[in-house]
């Protein structure tokens, strides 16, 4: 990709995907073999039970758009729940206007 921000985007994922697998990675199903892990700790823990409720869904546009700001937003909301005023030395303002830029200026 030659898009103007990609540089900007790569270096937003460098910085956010250790916190977000350190924080969200646990609810995250990766594919069919992890969620048949996942369902065999959950009987050993004692957290599936008769009453559990199981949903399964097809996913038919992987690429729908988020509003932007709505997106920021939810990055904005992510870092502070876990009391995060900088990631890696970079202030949380600076990266809500990083991702801004990269949302908005995104360009193929």
């Amino acid at each position: 990709m030659n898009s103007p921000t990609i540089k900007i985007s790569k270096m937003l994922d460098e910085l956010i995907r250790s916190l977000f697998d350190q924080y969200a990675k646990q609810t995250t199903i990766i594919d069919d073999v992890h969620l048949i892990r996942q369902l065999e700790k959950y009987i050993n823990l004692g957290l599936l039970k008769p009453t559990t409720y199981l949903y399964t869904f097809d996913i038919t546009d992987l690429y729908t758009m988020l509003p932007q700001e709505e997106s920021i937003s939810i990055l904005k909301t992510f870092l502070l729940q876990f009391n995060h005023t900088h990631v890696r030395g970079m202030k949380i303002g600076a990266i809500e206007s990083l991702a801004r830029i990269a949302l908005t200026e995104n360009v193929l």
